[in-house]
Parts: structure tokens; C-alpha cells; sequence
């Protein structure tokens, strides 16, 4: 039977893929993390102060984790390979909505894909120049601008998952669980918004999981939601 979602899909193995490498990449732990956080990459996106900076990538004898810096960088360029995928695969994915349903609202979801992308690229710009950046210590602009675009892609994501629930809503026991996922992931999202707190790692592990759920949702659909 027809599944108008397998080239999604696809690029969702794909997603999955360079997530594990990405994982691989990363550094896993780090001593100097702010309050609430545990995973270094999520904590340095949504770091807010020079002091923080610090905080996580200088030792306690005041010299610098060159290690860890290198790690974050190689990462961080990594992720433009993977900013592609993610947003090609919710830009896919919106896309076929929209063709199934007849309904143009999800378009909305693919322009939105698009900003993320644009988002996330300059959002790992400021990264990047903030770690190049430590030893002199100019890094004010770039944390104003990495809230900016973090915010822009985060929120962006979880915009796309809200534009989407209608159509999981429609579906069976599985598609609707996605459709309450996504709207789980929303919620986490406007209260890591207004409070920075150990919210943003559950905001985040919400957006991992929505992925999840939508690559195998991708090969499980077979034609219109019920």
C-alpha cells in the first residue's frame, strides 16, 4: 500500500544516524555545567553569562579545557550537516501533510522548517565565536545573539510539532500519542522560556523523542489518518 511518508523516513535514518555521531562527538560530561543542566551541549546553547562560560570551559586552576573546546567546536560543525537533515525531514514531512490533506495550513510547518534552519546555522556562529573567543573575554554580543537564534530554533521546532498535531490527532492510538508528545514538547518548551532550569534538558529530551516517534511514524503510515 502507499506510504506518502517513506521519503521522510529516509531522511529520518539519516537524522538518527548523525545524531549517534553527534553523541559520539560531544563532550558527555562536564564539571562546570549551570544549575538544572547535565548535558554540555544543551547547557552551552542556552548559556547565558560570560561567568557561565567560565564556568564550564575553564579548570579549576584557571587554565582553559582546550579539550573540551576542541570537542564542542568539532561538534558544533558537525551540526551543519545535521541541521540539514532534521529540518529537510520536518520540511518533508509538513510537505506531505499538506499534499495528503489537501490543507495548506501545513505549509506552515515547512516555512518554519526553513527558519530553524537559518536559525540554527547562525545560532552555531555564535557558538563557535564564543569559544574562539574566551582568552579575551569579548563574548557579550555573542551570548545576546546565541539567546536570540537558540530561541529561534527551539521554539521553532516546537512550533512545527503544534502546527502538526491536527493531522496526528486524526490518526490512531500511536498517531496520537505523537500528537500529545508534540504538544508535551510545546509546553516544555514556553516554561523553559520563562524559567531556564532543568526544564530546558526535559524540553529537550521531549524534541528527541517527538523525532523518534515521527521517523517511525514515517514507515508505519499507510494512506490517511483514520
Amino acid at each position: 500500500m502507499n506510504r506518502p511518508f517513506i521519503k521522510a523516513g529516509v531522511v529520518g535514518l539519516l537524522v538518527i544516524a548523525m545524531s549517534i555521531l553527534l553523541v559520539a562527538v560531544f563532550p558527555s560530561k562536564a564539571p562546570g555545567l549551570p544549575e538544572g543542566f547535565f548535558t554540555p551541549i544543551i547547557a552551552f546553547e542556552f548559556i547565558e553569562t560570560r561567568a557561565e562560560v567560565f564556568q564550564m570551559f575553564t579548570a579549576t586552576d584557571g587554565n582553559l579545557r582546550q579539550s573540551m573546546i576542541d570537542a564542542m567546536d568539532f561538534g558544533n560543525r558537525l551540526d551543519y550537516v545535521y541541521m540539514c537533515l532534521y529540518s529537510l525531514f520536518l520540511l518533508l514531512f509538513a510537505v506531505r501533510c499538506a499534499e495528503v490533506s489537501g490543507k495548506k495550513y501545513y505549509y506552515i510547518g515547512a516555512l518554519l522548517a526553513l527558519t530553524v534552519l537559518f536559525a540554527d546555522a547562525l545560532e552555531n556562529i555564535q557558538l563557535l565565536g564564543i569559544t574562539s573567543a574566551i582568552e579575551n573575554g569579548d563574548l557579550g554580543a555573542y551570548l545576546v545573539r546565541l539567546h536570540i537564534f537558540t530561541w529561534i530554533k527551539w521554539g521553532g521546532i516546537a512550533a512545527i510539532f503544534m502546527v502538526l498535531v491536527p493531522w496526528f490527532m486524526k490518526g490512531g492510538l500511536f498517531s496520537k500519542a505523537i500528537g500529545l508528545t508534540g504538544i508535551a514538547s510545546f509546553m516544555l518548551g514556553i516554561v523553559s522560556f520563562l524559567h531556564r532550569s532543568i526544564i530546558n534538558e526535559f524540553f529537550g529530551l521531549s524534541v528527541g523523542l517527538m523525532f523518534i516517534l515521527m521517523i517511525i511514524y514515517c514507515f508505519k503510515f499507510r494512506g490517511n489518518p483514520a
